[in-house]
């Protein structure tokens, strides 16, 4: 009888302890994804401060194949960061039975930290499609771009700004 009555202990002692180990595990990877969310660009705008593009000097161009965008800041004084999203609407890959009506959402984002004494910025090409070791697949269809910026000033306060770009001229 006490054998019995020591093995109920051990095994009660055993899932006490499995059951907290288990239990540290779950809350510490929760708390481990939330800090990796904390590492991605955050262009949340609740409480930013919408700019009219001209504030910035914001100008939205395309290269001569309308393959690939830039923006420049003419205005870029007191900007630390940016954070950039660019999205168009592209042809869809899909044969006929595709469901998305043959056009799909595309995009790109990014940020950039800058030095605010710069009176300029200019982005690099931004590429309308993917590219992969070197080889890029141009999206096809693209006739209008928005870009939208998030920028922090060297006071800390965030700004919004968009604007877009009509491709099919």
């Amino acid at each position: 009888m006490k054998k019995n009555k020591n093995l109920y202990i051990i095994v009660g002692v055993v899932l006490v302890i499995l059951l907290s180990v288990g239990g540290y595990l779950v809350l510490g990877s929760k708390s481990s994804k939330t800090s990796d969310d904390a590492n991605q660009p955050d262009i949340s705008l609740d409480d930013a401060i919408m700019l009219a593009p001209e504030d910035v000097g914001l100008e939205l161009v395309a290269n001569a194949t309308k393959k690939q965008v830039k923006f420049t800041l003419s205005k870029a004084a007191g900007i630390q960061k940016i954070e950039y999203e660019l999205s168009y609407e592209a042809d869809s890959a899909g044969g006929k039975d595709d469901e998305s009506g043959g056009r799909i959402t595309r995009g790109v984002a990014g940020e950039d930290v800058i030095d605010s004494d710069e009176d300029t910025y200019e982005s690099k090409l931004l590429d309308l499609g993917s590219c992969s070791s070197g080889t890029c697949r141009y999206d096809k269809g693209v006739t209008t771009v928005h870009l939208l910026l998030k920028l922090t000033k060297s006071d800390n306060k965030v700004y919004q700004v968009e604007q877009d770009l009509d491709l099919a001229q």
